[in-house]
């Protein structure tokens, strides 16, 4: 069983690595064919001209004549003037700055770039990034410049740089550059040249590319950072390095609007650009730690992090600080920077295909985008001076990218798990407790019987024991004065104990099962119940008034129950109102809820008694008790509104009388 598991896992990860690479391979051949600079060159006439026609865009890649270490204005070029030498033919890209120039290596240096033009009509040059500084002449004429390339006042300045001229006929294009800033120099990046609406349309289109790069990976950072900044805590730390990955990946890939606005901090855009590079992988790592290696091997993982963090400082102090002066390391550096990314990628690759044979989730994605990402990584170390995006990124940021879609794959798996585990709990978990509530329902339903039953069958000797007490007493049997005495403290102790019975089983009515609801329209509700409590409020001389808004108030309510809770605020107020005094029963309503209000103006309430009013027990009768001689009247009367899902306050001062009012959800 378990070589079969083993096998299964191997022809997996065999199929997912083959199927990844060869759709990778077939992408970036489709790229190069469709997208490349090196193959939309503009064509080479045998006089050595470069033909340009009067539409669509042309990459300038062959044909160029290099002078290193000179700054040459067209002057230098006439015929009266004595060619300068030495010159180079060279094309775009193939030297990446002017080390191969100098016995000491130093990269650092100013050039001349010319190349012989022939067409007719007027043209845009497109020029991107010219590393680092760049004055362009066409027909011997100054078209525009980006930084300054005089040794006296050099100011680097990366930007994409358009120039427009004209053409009639033959015109040299000569690019003065000076590089005291980067490990790239001179003419690395290809120009183009066309008309101007083509070359508009082959930037825009190289924007929204980028564009569409960068924020969809800053969105996907911004979301996954804010998701794990809510959860308040670490638990779930893959949410934040997935968010890290994205910001990374979003920051390595904004340059191209850095260049845009023509930003002069040239080391630190570019430490900027290699850093956030660096801190995708550091990040990438951790997320693979986290999925393949959560308990296993923790020195090897604070080894690599320890290295991860060590080579991302690196990228950050050695553009900015060292290279000014030590300008030799930078033939090191670049190359260490490519390999050293293959290196991780392919660390990546191993991780993943270890984790699919111990059993971890979602390797698939994982391994199909680490393949790409190597693959990528490799093609762009290799194809230097053979392939440059003409409107689209680079293979290395497709890479890039595809790891970034992965992660939001396996986050968008996670977080589905997550959620259906979470369905599947709160499934079992009403479930559960809807049997918890029909057990709890049927309990209060037979307790409320069985005190009932028992109230029922205590009150029948009860009553016996209280009818032999008063006989006893009326008929005067052999009974002496202190005899007598006894006999009515027994016939009040029955009456008190009755009187408890009474309310024991109005207690059980109310724990009982949940009181059945049906719509009732108040407006009327309330007028039968003022008609019927009329006379007997107005018995004693007290006034009865009515103010019931005509607007329809249809709330859900237990008709008897309902009654029950008004008539006890009713007679209350009755019972504390003098003769000439007024009762109020009002109701109104706003968009959500109705109000009743009871009203009085009898002896009212102590400020420090209103409180307690609805608490059972508590009762201001000092003669009987209260409700039953309990207080249970405003207790019970609570406790039906809440279970009618509303609510009931009381305002009160002493002497002026009592106000309750009750609001009670509409029915929409």
């Amino acid at each position: 069983m378990k070589q079969t598991t083993l096998s299964k896992n191997l022809s997996r990860t065999a199929l997912t690595l083959i199927l990844s690479a060869v759709l990778t391979l077939l992408g970036l051949s489709a790229i190069t064919c469709y997208d490349n600079k090196y193959i939309a060159k503009a064509v080479r006439t045998q006089a050595d001209f470069t033909q340009i026609p009067t539409k669509g865009c042309y990459s300038l890649v062959d044909g160029w004549e290099l002078y290193p270490d000179v700054l040459l204005s067209p002057e230098d070029f006439s015929s009266q003037v004595c060619q300068p030498s030495p010159s180079y033919n060279a094309w775009a890209g193939q030297y990446p700055n002017l080390s191969w120039f100098h016995k000491d290596k130093n990269p650092y240096g100013i050039a001349t770039w010319r190349l012989r033009l022939q067409g007719k009509g007027t043209f845009t040059l497109y020029l991107p990034e010219p590393l680092c500084a760049a004055r362009v002449f066409v027909n011997g004429y100054c078209v525009g410049q980006t930084g300054e390339v005089t040794l006296e006042h050099y100011r680097p300045l990366i930007r994409d740089a358009f120039f427009s001229f004209a053409l009639d006929g033959e015109a040299d294009l000569i690019i003065q550059t000076a590089n005291f800033s980067h490990y790239y120099g001179g003419i690395w990046y290809v120009p183009i040249i066309g008309d101007t609406n083509s070359i508009s349309h082959l930037a825009a289109a190289r924007m929204l590319v980028y564009g569409l790069l960068c924020f969809t990976a800053l969105t996907l950072s911004l979301f996954s950072i804010i998701l794990w900044k809510n959860q308040q805590s670490d638990a779930d730390r893959m949410t934040f390095y997935f968010g890290m990955v994205s910001l990374s990946f979003a920051l390595r890939i904004c340059y191209p609007f850095f260049r845009m606005f023509g930003i002069p901090l040239v080391r630190t855009l570019y430490a900027l650009e290699d850093a956030a590079a660096l801190s995708g992988i550091y990040f990438s790592m951790q997320i693979a730690f986290l999925l393949f290696l959560p308990n296993s091997f923790p020195r090897v993982k604070k080894l690599l992090r320890i290295l991860a963090l060590s080579i991302l400082t690196l990228a950050v102090i050695l553009p900015v600080l060292v290279f000014p002066s030590l300008p030799g390391f930078i033939l090191l550096y670049g190359p260490f920077i490519s390999w050293y990314k293959l290196l991780m990628s392919g660390l990546l690759i191993s991780l993943t295909v270890y984790g699919s044979f111990a059993g971890a989730g979602h390797t698939k994605t994982i391994l199909a985008a680490a393949t790409a990402n190597s693959i990528c990584l490799l093609y762009s170390v290799l194809s230097i001076g053979y392939y440059e995006p003409l409107a689209g990124a680079y293979p290395e940021e497709y890479g890039t990218f595809c790891m970034v879609a992965a992660f939001a794959v396996l986050m968008v798996q996670r977080n589905l798990a997550i959620v259906w585990e979470n369905k599947k709990l709160n499934f079992h978990l009403q479930e559960e407790v809807n049997d918890k509530t029909k057990h709890l329902q049927k309990l209060l339903t037979e307790r409320g019987q069985l005190i009932a039953e028992l109230g029922h069958d205590m009150k029948s000797p009860l009553t016996a024991l209280s009818n032999t007490a008063q006989i006893i007493r009326l008929n005067h049997i052999m009974l002496d004065e202190d005899t007598c005495e006894r006999i009515e403290h027994i016939e009040e102790q029955c009456q008190i104990l009755s009187k408890r019975l009474k309310s024991i089983q109005e207690i059980a009515a109310q724990t009982s099962a949940p009181m059945p609801m049906e719509p009732v329209m108040l407006n009327t509700f309330l007028a039968d119940i003022g008609r019927n409590c009329r006379p007997i409020i107005e018995l004693n001389g007290t006034h009865f008034m009515e103010e019931i808004d005509s607007h329809p108030c249809r709330v859900m309510a237990n008709r008897e129950q309902l009654l029950r809770a008004l008539e006890n605020l009713l007679y209350n107020a009755a019972n504390f109102t003098p003769p000439e005094g007024e009762i109020l029963l009002a109701l109104s309503s706003d968009e959500t809820s109705a109000y009743i209000c009871i009203s009085d103006t009898g002896c009212g309430i102590a400020e420090e008694n209103l409180p307690r009013i609805f608490h059972r027990s508590y009762t201001t009768r000092a003669d009987q008790g209260g409700q039953g001689g309990q207080g249970l009247g405003l207790a019970i009367t609570r406790a039906i509104i809440l279970e009618h899902g509303g609510q009931i306050e009381a305002k009160s001062k002493e002497g002026e009388g009592t106000a309750f009012t009750i609001r009670l959800p509409l029915l929409l």
